[in-house]
């Protein structure tokens, strides 16, 4: 299945800053509701929980009932001679577009519903024409909660769902919504706010470390964690699917856990760190000993190339031989830690000065003890041939 990309730097720059949340739903589409706009035009509004989990794939073949004739999103399709003002969630058009261009259904069956897509997409332009259209933001999020976690972000967030719905359709897209319109009161649960909040603040984190495009599309298909229309098996389970997207995310960028020797008390460890990020990251490399036999380390700034392993010569000192742990970390260069310990097992077979230097008096007491010795055999061997 094709998936529409972020192409636009506006909307890349916004996912940066923000995480957003995608989730899909067995509960259906709203199809449309009346309203009135300023104009006094009817409002249709278009918006829906995805049935997609963040691969891609769909959960459900449903989304074919909701565009047949008769469903409810073909309700939008009823022919008007008076002028509308459309109200879109660029989420579900995308989704539709997903199907049109063949999709995939867990676990790997081929969807049914191509045809369907195609023709819906072609009578919804058809039925928009002239039309003004408003961008929803990407997913349907509770607007009054998404809006508790920056007013900055939801500004950001319904320009670029106005991008991408703009693309979407081919047409100009208005972001925001039309004057005098507000959402309705629905309850959000608050398992999804949590979950939300959780992944928010992790891709957040990752994000000051690369600007790689799957971190952006991972952040903005997480907003519709916050779509009230969601049921409680969707959110479950979308909970953990995208756990599981952001936890592949951030383990695109590590230290490789070894093992090394060392066989004097100045060397370099060749550290590795893996950016399989298609961008480039910048991070800061920590490591610390857990007992005193290295000194301590001084963090590097790295400037890592986009699909690389990078090996790092990290100057350590031994001060006494022994086994330690050295425990690896990257911070981002704001200071916050990024992902767990790598652990690095060092043997330590280093002789200090001091004992080289009684092993070497040693060796020459050694060697003295034993001149004297052969010394005093062969005098008392001449001494018995004298006395014959």
């Amino acid at each position: 299945m094709k998936r529409i990309s972020v192409v636009l730097t506006l909307a890349i720059g916004f996912l940066f800053l923000t995480p957003i949340f995608t989730f899909p739903s067995f509960s259906g589409f709203s199809g449309f509701s009346g309203g009135s706009a300023a104009t006094n035009d009817p409002l249709m509004i278009v918006t829906a929980p995805t049935h997609r989990e963040m691969s891609g794939k769909f959960l459900d073949d449903t989304l074919i009932e909701d565009l047949s004739f008769g469903g409810k999103l073909a309700e939008v399709l009823k022919p008007s001679v008076k002028s509308r003002t459309w109200l879109i969630d660029p989420s579900v058009i995308e989704e539709i577009i997903d199907m049109s261009d063949g999709y995939t259904v867990l676990p790997k069956v081929k969807g049914a519903g191509e045809e369907i897509a195609t023709q819906f997409l072609v009578d919804l332009k058809y039925a928009i024409g002239n039309d003004p259209v408003y961008a929803l933001p990407y997913g349907s999020p509770k607007i009054s909660t998404r809006k508790k976690f920056s007013d900055v972000e939801f500004s950001q967030l319904q320009s670029v769902s106005s991008v991408r719905l703009a693309r979407a359709l081919d047409r100009a897209v208005t972001a925001g919504a039309p004057p005098n319109w507000s959402e309705t009161p629905q309850e959000l649960s608050s398992m999804n706010i949590s979950e939300f909040r959780t992944l928010r603040k992790q891709l957040a984190l990752i994000s000051q470390a690369s600007n790689d495009l799957v971190i952006s599309e991972t952040a903005i298909r997480l907003n519709t964690l916050l779509n009230p229309k969601l049921d409680k098996k969707s959110s479950q389970y979308l909970a953990v699917s995208f756990t599981g997207a952001v936890n592949r995310i951030a383990d695109k960028l590590r230290v490789l856990p070894g093992r090394y020797t060392l066989t004097s008390r100045q060397e370099k460890l060749p550290i590795t760190i893996v950016n399989d990020f298609d961008a480039p990251a910048k991070v800061v490399l920590t490591a610390r000993a857990t007992n005193s036999r290295i000194l301590s380390i001084e963090e590097r700034a790295l400037y890592l190339q986009p699909n690389s392993r990078t090996q790092v010569l990290v100057p350590v000192t031994a001060i006494a031989s022994g086994k330690v742990e050295l425990l690896a970390q990257l911070e981002t260069l704001r200071g916050d830690k990024y992902q767990e310990i790598s652990t690095l097992a060092v043997t330590i077979a280093v002789i200090s000065p001091i004992v080289g230097w009684v092993m070497a008096i040693a060796g020459l007491l050694l060697i003295g003890a034993a001149g004297t010795r052969i010394f005093r055999r062969l005098r008392k061997a001449r001494n018995g041939s004298g006395d014959k």
